[in-house]
């Protein structure tokens, strides 16, 4: 199994995070049907900008918020047409590959996928090219166990002692 960290330049949330630089999303999950939505919690000093930024933001539709603290705000998003047709984690499930982790900033994406070989880290590579998605890998490797000496909850050594 590889664990592939990698950016991405993609137009998800692109004027919304570029508007409120010290603003980042954090990506909880997709949702695929005929649009695609998105939930993730947004977290910075400047929520009230990226908000306003937000609801301007030509890659998403119908956002809104689900849920608020002092320091973070959790939002629901439809990706919009033109945004869809350039995104590329539908590929995510046809190779098998599995996201561990998504964050935006006014830079891009950050990655951490877990995939099962380099063929399908070549293959969604691939893609982001002909989605015209910069893709740039920041570090990879290779878990040759991937339970090493987990338990049977994915806790290692005295994690699970209670």
């Amino acid at each position: 199994m590889l664990i592939a960290e990698f950016h991405l330049s993609t137009p998800v949330l692109r004027d919304a995070l570029a508007s409120a630089p010290e603003v980042t999303a954090d990506l909880e999950r997709t949702v695929d049907g005929d649009r695609t939505r998105l939930e993730f919690f947004a977290r910075g000093d400047d929520l009230t900008r990226f908000e306003d930024a937000l609801s301007n933001d030509a890659s998403v539709d119908d956002v809104r918020v689900l849920g608020e603290g002092p320091d973070f705000r959790f939002y629901r998003a439809t990706l919009a047409r033109e945004a869809h047709e350039r995104t590329t984690h539908h590929v995510f499930g046809d190779t098998g590959a599995r996201p561990v982790s998504a964050q935006g900033d006014h830079t891009g994406w950050s990655f951490r996928v877990q995939f099962p070989d380099r063929e399908s880290l070549a293959t969604y590579r691939d893609t982001c090219r002909e989605r015209d998605v910069s893709f740039t890998l920041t570090s990879l490797y290779e878990r040759t166990d991937p339970h090493g000496e987990r338990d049977d909850h994915g806790l290692a050594g005295d994690q699970g002692a209670v």
